[in-house]
């Protein structure tokens, strides 16, 4: 008999992990080049090592490779097929860029395609090159690219602080972890500053004064460990799958799970970054939360845009994006973190302590067992957006006064038959209805007034604003204390009733359409049920497209949703490359409607589009979790409709 510790298996999540590396077998491999900074030799090195590829008898073509004039790199270019590069005009230049359709046309082994990290033109479809790479790779061509270490976007606020340089091209770090093969191409310091000074370095983009900045020799060091970092950090998490996947023992501990809270401020996208660094040194899963409350109606354009950005960079870098309604940021927060195993929080440190240090102490009080983590955000604090009380509409002003002075005309009535304390609380009634209907600002002016009126008629002496009493200050006080307390709290109360009311209306949608798309026998049933349904759900113009005759046609649509050949080119694209795409996205950006791939765990039976140009109603990052699980739901009916027949 064996013994026990010989039948060691494999654990789930590495057997998922090789499930996967087989399902990538179809794709191209990518070879990143990457280095601490400008002029290391990343170019020169991708093309030495493609001549050799080519030796060997491989199709290597290069899609764009920038040579900056160096003698020595045009050298290696010999022999190795060039594809045209693709030009583009934008504001009076000519732009160079990699002609995507013509590489896939010629399906080359091996493409050459420099500066991973560039922005493209704006009229191309896609937004960055990474994109570009990411579509050659889908169609199963291999890739060889340079990138330097500044560009990797989590590392964007470090480099910053070494540098005092942003960095306005970024790369996703899971570009990086997709790779599969990292090489680091290293020089010193002080040999990349002797080729600095011999002009060997290409610095034209950067102005002098930068380029002082950057090339510093403290600098160069600091990004060199970043760079050395990077690469070791990528191979130790290649030897962790390897060990795991062979079920070779280890110390593995229990998975972390790490939740970062989210707000609508300019150093959200920051605190981003740093929770993915913090959750990647400790190889942790990692949540992006956010908590919408009452205070989410009345966040300016610029909060929004806060907020959107830091949801959407942390999709990029691998996050899973929450996002709940409540009443309480921090009772919402714990809750989640008990009831999902989160092992630690990360939030951002308060901008000063006592009353604003409120939501840690709070989130330190309900978690005991839960590590919580402080990240300073330094900001300029003209940054911080200004709080403003907003007013309310001027009739529910009016309202207010009105119901006070017919109150007041009643109370001056039954004035002989009730006494001071009655009359008091009669005019009470009128303030607590401001505050229950009508809001803050008009329940608080409804108070002020009910009591001069109450001081005027029946306080003598009367007819004056004089208290012959100091007593009645106050109890006048009081009252507008308490009626400041209800209002307050009837005005939350209201706020989270609406919340709800919204989040049960589109719960009650997503479960009507997914009850109607299993009644469904037929593909016209399922696309008439999701239309119907999710013009529902959220407010736009939708569109379905599904291959028939191996193109791409429009099969289901609303009225508004108009559809042109270019409209049918970014459908096709999203259906080759099961991704999204169009406004809102990265790819596309200038499309007027956002497309989704109709994707089931297999295949992607189709795309569809959701068109908010002509609506108040935005896509939102909630938005696109709604319209997912449509196009999810639609595709899932489709299978099984498929299977049955």
């Amino acid at each position: 008999m064996m013994p026990e510790e010989d039948f060691i298996r494999p654990s789930p999540e590495a057997l998922l992990k090789v499930a996967q590396a087989e399902e990538r077998k179809e794709r191209g491999k990518l070879t990143i080049y990457i280095g601490a900074a400008p002029g290391v030799g990343k170019t020169y090195a991708m093309l030495a090592d493609a001549q050799l590829r080519k030796k060997e008898g491989a199709d290597v073509v290069v899609g764009y490779v920038e040579t900056h004039g160096r003698a020595e790199t045009d050298a290696l270019l010999e022999g190795i097929e060039v594809i045209p590069p693709l030009i583009v005009g934008y504001k009076d230049v000519q732009l160079r860029e990699v002609d995507i359709d013509r590489v896939r046309e010629r399906r080359p082994k091996l493409v050459l395609v420099d500066e991973l990290a560039h922005t493209d033109a704006p009229v191309l479809r896609h937004a960055k090159r990474y994109q570009d790479i990411e579509e050659i790779l889908n169609a199963g061509i291999d890739v060889y690219t340079t990138m330097n270490i500044q560009h990797l976007e989590s590392l964007n606020d470090v480099v910053f602080q070494i540098t005092n340089v942003r960095m306005q091209e970024t790369v996703p770090d899971t570009v990086l972890e997709s790779a599969d093969e990292i090489k680091l191409i290293d020089l010193p310091p002080e040999e990349l500053l002797k080729r600095l000074h011999e002009g060997k370095v290409y610095v034209k983009a950067m102005a002098a004064k930068a380029v002082d900045k950057f090339f510093r020799p403290g600098n160069l060091l600091a990004l060199r460990q970043l760079a050395l970092r990077a690469v070791a950090g990528s191979v130790d998490e290649r030897m962790r799958d390897y060990m795991q996947a062979h079920a070779i023992a280890g110390p593995w501990q229990a998975k972390e799970r790490v939740l970062t809270g989210v707000f609508a401020s300019p150093y959200a996208d920051k605190l981003v970054r740093s929770a993915f660094r913090f959750a990647g040194e400790l190889d942790a899963e990692w949540i992006a939360f956010y908590v919408e409350t009452d205070r989410h109606r009345r966040l300016s354009v610029q909060e929004k845009e806060w907020l959107n950005k830091a949801l959407d960079l942390a999709k990029k870098l691998g996050a899973r994006v929450v996002w709940v309604k409540g009443d309480d940021v921090t009772e919402e927060i714990a809750a989640y973190a008990r009831s999902h195993n989160v092992t630690k929080i990360v939030i951002g440190k308060p901008r000063r302590f006592g009353f604003s240090s409120s939501i840690p102490r709070k989130i330190l009080a309900n978690t005991p067992n839960i590590d919580i983590y402080l990240l300073d955000a330094r900001i300029d604090p003209r940054l911080m957006p200004r709080k403003w009380i907003t007013p309310g509409r001027p009739l529910h002003y009016a309202l207010g006064l009105l119901t006070v002075s017919v109150t007041s005309l009643i109370a001056f009535l039954l004035q002989g038959s009730l006494n001071e304390a009655n009359l008091l609380f009669l005019l009470m009634l009128p303030v607590m209805a401001s505050a229950l209907y009508l809001g803050r600002g008009p329940s608080i002016v409804a108070a002020v007034f009910s009591v001069l009126v109450f001081d005027y008629l029946f306080v003598p002496p009367y007819f004056s604003f004089a208290v012959s009493d100091s007593r009645y200050f106050f109890s006048y006080v009081v009252f507008v204390g308490v009626v400041a307390v209800i209002s307050n709290l009837a005005s939350r109360l209201r706020g989270k009733v609406e919340m709800l009311k919204e989040s049960e209306a589109r719960n009650v949608a997503l479960y009507g359409l997914s009850r109607d798309l299993v009644t469904t026998h037929t593909v016209e049933q399922v696309l008439a049920v999701m239309v119907r349904h999710a013009t529902q759900i959220v407010s736009c113009e939708m569109a379905i497209f599904m291959p028939v005759n191996d193109k791409l046609a429009v099969k289901a649509k609303t009225i508004g949703f108009d559809v042109d050949p270019k409209v049918l080119g970014v459908a096709s694209w999203v259906m080759l490359n099961k991704q999204s795409a169009g406004r809102g996205a990265s790819t596309l950006p200038q499309s007027k409607a956002y497309y989704l791939p109709m994707a089931t765990a297999d295949k992607v039976v189709g795309v569809v589009g959701f068109d908010f140009s002509a609506k108040e109603q935005g896509l939102s990052s909630e938005n696109q979790v709604v319209l997912e699980t449509i196009a999810r739901l639609g595709a899932i009916a489709i299978e099984r409709i498929g299977f049955q027949r």
